[in-house]
This record gives structure tokens, C-alpha cells and sequence, in this order.
């Protein structure tokens, strides 16, 4: 997902006026909508709730829930972009919003991503870890 995110992105920096630009962005907004933000819910119902206990408590999973948010919020930006272009075609004065709301989920996901691995391996017993050189 994030490699499509990300030729998305570059795309619509590169040649936003290309016939291929807006359908990626759909595809990748639909991708988003149908299987990211429904797995983001799912870990805010069941699995944040199930680590509060091993974590200490439900504060340990407060800046995963945020990333959530903000993941959310990006993405509903980039379908507003595409509900305003109905034609197919972006109008110039969006692309850097458009650019800024998708490059920001690029790195928004990547970090948010990282933080989940360590979160999990920080649970996990100390042998094998990544890293432990073991």
C-alpha cells in the first residue's frame, strides 16, 4: 500500500495533467478507505484495549490511537481533492494541498508502522528480538 502511495504521490507531482493521475489517486484512495481505515478501526475496538494490560495501561497506546486520527484525517483530505474533480482532472491551484496531504500520509503510515513494531517486540521476551544480536 505504501509503494502505491507513494507512485501516487509522485505522479501527481510529476505529471498531474497525465490521464493516468487521477484514476491511481482513486485506486489508492479506495485501497485506503476499504482496507487501511477499516484495519485502523478494528486495532482501536480489539487490540489497543487487549494491550492496556501488558502495557500498564491504555495511555501506552495514546499516540498509536492519535496516528489513527491523523491517518484518517489525511485520507478523508485526499477524497475531498477527488470529490472536487469529478472530470478526472486536478486543477493547479490543489496540487500542492493534494501533494502536501499525501506525501504527509506517506510519512505518516511509515512512522506510525515503525511505532507498531516496537510496541509489539516490546512484548515480546528478550530472545530473538530484532537487533539483540542473537
Amino acid at each position: 500500500m505504501l509503494t502505491r502511495l507513494r507512485d501516487a504521490a509522485d505522479l501527481v507531482a510529476t505529471h498531474p495533467d497525465a490521464p493516468e493521475c487521477v484514476p491511481a489517486l482513486r485506486e489508492v484512495h479506495r485501497r485506503l478507505t476499504d482496507e487501511v481505515l477499516p484495519h485502523e478501526a478494528a486495532e482501536e475496538r480489539q487490540l489497543y484495549p487487549a494491550l492496556a494490560g501488558p502495557l500498564g495501561s491504555d495511555e501506552a497506546t495514546s499516540t498509536m490511537s492519535r496516528g489513527h486520527v491523523e491517518i484518517k484525517r489525511l485520507v478523508d483530505r485526499i477524497g475531498g481533492h477527488l470529490a472536487q474533480n469529478p472530470d478526472g482532472r486536478l486543477r493547479p491551484d490543489e496540487i500542492p494541498d493534494l501533494l502536501a496531504a499525501l506525501y504527509g500520509l506517506d510519512a505518516v503510515m511509515r512512522l506510525h508502522l515503525a511505532q507498531e513494531e516496537e510496541d509489539y517486540f516490546s512484548l515480546s521476551p528478550a530472545e530473538g528480538r530484532p537487533g539483540d544480536g542473537r
